[in-house]
């Protein structure tokens, strides 16, 4: 036990120094067994390494593609609810290209009857409404005239009411002298002929 204790505090013989130019052949011909084994290292690395890579890439492939292949194309047991999905969805594409049709025809439709209404009926409307312009002056023109008679018919009735008051304030006694004097033959036979029209006009039946 003394022996071991003691054998590692024994001196260890140290080592020259190199010489100046021996440094630098040396230096070199350690840089190039230190490059050649690293490539060497390298070369046996990369020999290593390319079959695992390789692996590896494949792996991921096969996993992309089947996760493709079950995102694109269901699975056996899907099948019948898939097709029953596809043929309610070709239906409502169906229904829907219909309706599309019939608006596209109500669209004609009215385009149609929009270009007869411009075309036609634009123009008769703007006629008739230069007649009834026309009308409207007429109908003016009857207004003003029915007023001027309104305002004769008025003065005509302030004369016979005036007369009227005149003919009450006349004397009795002059009244029936006027009633008693016998008139012509001749104008009996005209005031009978002009009574019986009257009769006539306002009794015709």
């Amino acid at each position: 036990m003394a022996q071991a204790a003691r054998a590692p505090s024994a001196t260890v013989p140290e080592e020259p120094p190199p010489l100046p130019h021996s440094s630098s052949s040396s230096s070199s011909g350690d840089s190039g067994h230190v490059s050649q084994s690293h490539s060497s290292a390298s070369g046996i690395g990369d020999e290593h390494a390319a079959p695992g890579d390789a692996s590896r890439g494949e792996f991921l492939l096969a996993a992309a593609a089947a996760d493709y292949a079950s995102y694109l194309l269901p699975s056996p047991l899907e099948n019948v609810a898939s097709a029953g999905q596809i043929g309610t969805l070709d239906k409502s594409l169906e229904d829907l290209l219909i309706r599309v049709d019939e608006f596209v025809g109500m669209l004609d439709m009215i385009r149609n009857d929009s270009s007869q209404v411009i075309n036609e009926s634009v123009p008769h409307i703007h006629a008739k409404a230069m007649e009834m312009k026309k009308l409207y002056r007429k109908i003016d023109k009857l207004e003003a005239f029915v007023k001027m008679i309104g305002k004769n018919v008025a003065g005509v009735e302030e004369q016979i009411i005036k007369a009227e008051s005149d003919l009450g304030n006349f004397p009795n006694t002059l009244k029936k002298l006027l009633y008693t004097i016998n008139m012509p033959s001749f104008l009996n036979a005209t005031a009978n002929k002009d009574l019986r029209r009257q009769t006539w006009l306002l009794h015709p039946f």
